[in-house]
């Protein structure tokens, strides 16, 4: 499990990142747990809650309908989407974007000036409702699952799961600690977690 919470200063406030993305390990290829809020004022707030596939969607439907369309998934993200506060959020990651879902919920909550007390209704009320739910689907459906997998399918899909930690590491913590920290602090911490999660060597 990677949990990361941030707090760094920008010229106008500062923004707050928590991000928790779990990982499953290779005796089963259900998908990643990802949560990530940025808030970056008291009024609004960016959302990324998602089941990260661990297969092409595309090519493995039964692997979409299993833990996406059985699950009904998809609503969760419906209901967050509905609430007249919110709007699409788009990452200026390709990598992440494609990554990510079809269920993703990935908004921008904006409750405008004044909206202190809305954006703390929302996240103690539907937010936090839509991440207890996807918790549990993903607890009962992915983290107790196995899968009988051919050994050349294993690989390609341990090589997927490292590109993806990886890039988790480089997109949550690369680009904030040294701002935070110093690069020399940052540099060392980045290193132990890229050693942790068995990626150290993909930066060669």
């Amino acid at each position: 499990m990677l949990h990361s919470s941030l707090h760094c200063k920008v010229p106008n406030g500062a923004i707050d990142i928590t991000s928790v993305l779990i990982f499953l390990n290779a005796l089963t290829d259900a998908p990643h747990f990802l949560m990530e809020f940025i808030q970056g004022s008291p009024t609004s707030m960016v959302v990324i809650l998602d089941l990260l596939p661990r297969k092409d969607l595309a090519l493995h439907p039964e692997y979409l309908h299993k833990y996406y369309e059985h699950t009904c998934l998809d609503k969760q993200r419906e209901k967050i989407e509905e609430l007249p506060q919110t709007r699409p959020y788009r990452s200026p990651s390709l990598f992440v974007r494609s990554a990510c879902s079809p269920t993703a919920v990935s908004v921008t909550i904006d409750c405008g000036q004044g909206g202190e007390g809305t954006l703390e209704e929302i996240v103690c009320g539907h937010l936090a409702s839509a991440v207890k739910e996807v918790l549990q689907i993903w607890l009962h459906s992915c983290a107790r699952d196995t899968s009988e997998m051919e050994e050349a399918e294993r690989e390609i899909m341990i090589k997927r799961d490292q590109a993806v930690r990886l890039k988790s590491i480089e997109v949550d913590l690369t680009a904030n600690l040294p701002r935070m920290f110093g690069p020399d602090v940052s540099g060392h911490i980045i290193a132990e977690i890229r050693k942790a999660f068995g990626v150290q060597l993909q930066e060669a």
